[in-house]
């Protein structure tokens, strides 16, 4: 991952946060539950130690998130002879395929608007070949999740043959 990519996922995932914390404030602000008004929400939130503070532990956790948020995981699959059951597994996700290099990698991004601006439009599944089967690089949760649709579909298609 490089320096500006890594630096872009934090942004993004700080910004996530920062619309997390606006968006309890507005609930309690509609549900009436909000003690104070939203002029003073803000000026506690960037001008008391208490709300920068907040504001530091954020910026902290998403500066760490693209190490624990993204990964490369290894499954035993070859790119070519299985490519029907990498690509239904992340249509069964929700992806698309967007591009591919036949017989080295293909790239996979969310299907919706809705779900790539979720994900700040940091949404690309990258699939490559390496040493005897392939690796996924992506979001954590995604690239888990296609590791064991991939290898279900294949052991699947494997234990239909031998009926």
């Amino acid at each position: 991952m490089s320096a500006g990519q890594y630096i872009r996922r934090a942004a993004g995932y700080f910004i996530k946060l920062v619309v997390l914390v606006g968006l309890l404030y507005l609930l309690m602000f509609v549900t009436g539950t909000a003690r104070v008004s939203a002029e003073f929400f803000f000026r506690e939130l960037f001008t008391t130690p208490r709300g920068i503070l907040l504001m530091a532990a954020l910026a902290v956790l998403s500066a760490f998130y693209p190490k624990f948020g993204y990964v490369s995981r290894e499954a035993e699959a070859d790119i070519v002879a299985d490519r029907e059951a990498i690509i239904n597994a992340f249509h069964a996700a929700g992806y698309v395929m967007a591009g591919e290099v036949p017989g080295e990698s293909m790239t996979f991004r969310a299907g919706s608007f809705l779900r790539r601006l979720w994900l700040t439009f940091d949404d690309r599944v990258t699939v490559r070949t390496f040493g005897g089967g392939i690796v996924i690089e992506g979001i954590r949760k995604e690239a888990v999740h296609a590791q064991f649709r991939i290898n279900t579909y294949i052991q699947n298609r494997s234990y239909g043959k031998r009926d």
